[in-house]
């Protein structure tokens, strides 16, 4: 009697060659998949390279010696008078390049664990001046950024302790201290000290830290609407500023 089964049977020898060619096309799928990584590798490295040869050969606004120096001319008034004095003075330097009265606005800033308040001034894809600062005792970590970023202190105390060290070091009105690209370090203000910070980089790229809190922890998305609709409004102005020199 012969079993229905056994007309249905393969034999090992078909078993190995089915097993060979799934093995084979398993590895040419792992092989693709690795030169599509590879390209996209590649092709974020040229991105960069890109980026860090025009950041390093454009023209830019602002100096970080100037927004210091400035700030330092003011440090030790009080923090409302010394702001509205340098304002004036940017705009005297740099018309065409300060958001007017309308559009400036004290907005909360929640990242890295610290919370402070921001005033942009500037904006554009590779700078920003703004007026930062707290009224109460706050610290966290500073984020790492592709950005060189400077504060001048006006009032009050920042304490700043980097990484790679045991001890801190403690900045005071005229002080500016300097964050360079890369870095990280723990941040801590004490209540009422302000500052003025420029920031020069790809300045998108640092979004992430700073709105990161805002997302995921106080899913405060008044505060995030607020950022972005300055932030655009530093870009527009910026653009309008570039078209004019075109005489567009």
């Amino acid at each position: 009697m012969a079993w229905p089964w056994r007309g249905r049977s393969r034999s090992p020898s078909r078993w190995r060659r089915g097993g060979a060619a799934a093995a084979a096309g398993g590895m040419g799928t792992a092989r693709r998949r690795a030169l599509r990584a590879g390209l996209a590798l590649g092709a974020l490295v040229l991105v960069l390279q890109g980026l860090r040869g025009w950041l390093a050969s454009k023209r830019y606004e602002f100096t970080p010696a100037e927004i210091a120096q400035l700030a330092r001319h003011h440090a030790g008034l009080d923090h409302e008078l010394a702001f509205s004095k340098i304002i004036v003075e940017l705009r005297k330097k740099h018309p065409g390049h300060i958001l007017p009265d309308e559009d400036l606005q004290w907005v909360f800033v929640n990242a890295g664990g610290w919370m402070g308040s921001m005033c942009l001034l500037h904006a554009s894809l590779t700078e920003y001046v703004l007026l930062f600062g707290t009224a109460v005792d706050t610290g966290g970590h500073s984020g790492r950024y592709w950005a060189d970023i400077s504060d001048t202190v006006i009032s009050g105390t920042f304490r700043q302790w980097k990484e790679g060290t045991t001890r801190s070091e403690i900045y005071y009105p005229g002080d500016t201290i300097v964050h360079q690209a890369g870095e990280a370090t723990s941040v801590q203000w004490s209540a009422g000290t302000w500052m003025v910070e420029y920031g020069r980089g790809f300045i998108p790229s640092t979004l992430a830290f700073a709105l990161a809190d805002t997302l995921f922890s106080t899913q405060d998305f008044v505060t995030l609407f607020y950022t972005l609709r300055v932030y655009a409004k530093g870009l527009l102005l910026e653009a309008n500023a570039f078209f004019s020199t075109l005489g567009c």
